[in-house]
């Protein structure tokens, strides 16, 4: 999906905003629940983030594997705060990155990296 289903808190002159979950997520993220959704990949902030996997807006092992995918391009947003459901975070500033995912049989493997190949992050999913 591209709007993320987490929102991030920041402070700047004349705006801020506290951590929690969009519009979206509060619609999409029981849906996915229910329909035990494995991955949930999103965008829109142009961050990297892993929150790793999320039942009932709560940590939970049992719930999708929710990543934010990150930088692309030359759109640079405001330094985001972290969430408290955060597992990764990119180094900060941040750089623009890439995404693989290999699928076998049983298992979902997704990882990030930074443009020269340098791998950021790794989440693997076994059914």
């Amino acid at each position: 999906m591209h709007r993320d289903p987490f929102r991030y808190a920041f402070d700047r002159p004349g705006a801020s905003r506290d951590v929690g979950f969009d519009d979206e997520g509060v619609l999409f993220m029981p849906i996915f629940d229910e329909f035990n959704v494995d991955l949930v990949l999103s965008a829109h902030l142009h961050t990297y983030r892993n929150r790793g996997h999320v039942r009932n807006f709560d940590r939970d092992p049992s719930g999708p594997l929710y990543i934010l995918t990150g930088i692309a391009g030359d759109a640079r947003r405001p330094k985001w705060k972290q969430h408290p459901l955060d597992v990764y975070v990119a180094p900060q500033p941040e750089t623009n990155n890439y995404m693989s995912m290999t699928v076998t049989p049983n298992k979902l493997i997704v990882k990030s990296f930074l443009p020269d190949g340098t791998q950021l992050d790794e989440s693997v999913i076994e059914k």
